[in-house]
């Protein structure tokens, strides 16, 4: 094949893929129009070098010589030719650069929108998350606090009405030691959810002083040791003397308690639950509550954690409560800037260790 038609072709080749890649004659870019005029002329030029080496070059040769050919060419085709393609291209690259900054935009665009988009269904998750405990805590709270109430009114309806004699009846002393247990264990429960509010408002604030925290556990021992001997469980102490801490003496001592009543609550009769007071080795102080309950799994654990977190289900739990114990035990050593521990074994019983750390532990002549 002839050098001239090669070039032809070549020549021809290059509208022609701009064309098929823009797939439209319309609404062209001037860069691409440009670049087209010229391949137009360069077409031209190659026409006429690929007919001189032709059957039609003595007709050609006839209307003028060869050089006059050439440079007809030249000036009015490859120059005009390669100018005009020349300038396309240029813009042609130009707005290419432009392009690819807007793709580079767009697709950073997209990037944040999928991670928007993302954010925005961990919201939608912990709004469904929120709702469900929301859900969860009005079933449990419809159940804790109509029982304690039911018992009130019904038991004290009873003494009111003396169905049973005058108020000297040996049942009564029953009723009203009844009584006395669902109103405290409805404190309680309203206790707990006013703190969790108030944690949760950022409104609760520590109320700090210098206090023994063995002669505290001494005191909290005689509150849940009624629970205790009900349930014929041995309740031990380990206190070690003379450790002052600078905390909120309210807020340890609920801590202590919250403890103590899920290690009695948990436990089966004829058990034991120990409470001690230590020196870690880093300085800190430390609370300790074993029981031999009936222990939990880690995931349970987990569980427990959370805020109305309870292992049994509303309508299968076997033991009264919220849920709110540990998790507020939690939120208060964490306000205290200590840290909670818990080992638990499903059937062997669990302990549960608060920390406090290093600052808060104070010598015994600190007034």
């Amino acid at each position: 094949m002839h050098a001239d038609l090669l070039i032809l072709i070549g020549i021809i080749l290059v509208p022609v893929t701009l064309l098929a890649k823009v797939r439209r004659f319309t609404g062209l870019d001037r860069g691409l129009k440009l670049i087209l005029l010229g391949s137009v002329f360069l077409m031209a030029a190659a026409m006429v070098d690929y007919l001189e080496e032709t059957t039609l070059k003595p007709h050609m040769d006839a209307l003028a010589s060869k050089d006059a050919w050439n440079l007809f060419v030249a000036l009015f085709g490859y120059v005009p030719g390669l100018f005009l393609t020349a300038l396309g291209l240029s813009r042609w690259f130009k707005v290419s650069l432009l392009w690819q900054e807007e793709v580079k935009r767009r697709k950073a665009a997209e990037a944040e929108l999928r991670r928007r988009t993302q954010q925005l269904q961990i919201a939608v998750e912990e709004a469904e998350r929120a709702s469900r405990a929301k859900t969860e805590f009005l079933a449990k709270m419809s159940h804790e606090l109509r029982t304690p109430l039911n018992a009130i009114i019904g038991f004290s309806e009873v003494m009111n009405m003396q169905m049973f004699g005058r108020i000297g009846e040996r049942r009564y002393e029953e009723y009203s030691h009844l009584i006395h247990r669902s109103g405290k264990l409805l404190l309680d429960i309203i206790s707990d959810i006013l703190d969790l509010a108030k944690v949760e408002a950022g409104k609760l604030e520590l109320d700090e002083q210098q206090f023994c925290l063995g002669e505290l556990l001494e005191e909290c021992l005689p509150i849940v040791e009624f629970n205790a001997r009900e349930k014929s469980l041995s309740l031990s102490q380990d206190v070690a003397k003379d450790l002052q801490l600078w905390a909120d003496r309210r807020i340890v001592k609920q801590m202590i308690l919250n403890l103590l009543s899920n290690a009695i609550k948990f436990t089966k009769k004829g058990g034991s639950v120990t409470a001690a007071t230590l020196e870690m080795p880093d300085g800190g102080y430390a609370i300790i509550v074993k029981d031999t309950g009936e222990g939990m799994h880690q995931e349970e654990i987990a569980v427990a954690l959370e805020p109305f977190g309870q292992i049994e289900s509303v309508m299968t739990r076997s033991h009264e409560g919220t849920g709110l114990g540990l998790s507020l035990v939690r939120t208060f050593i964490t306000l205290h800037g200590g840290d909670i521990f818990i080992e638990s074994q499903k059937g062997r019983g669990t302990s549960v260790c608060l920390k406090f750390p290093p600052a808060r532990s104070l010598n015994k002549t600190v007034v």
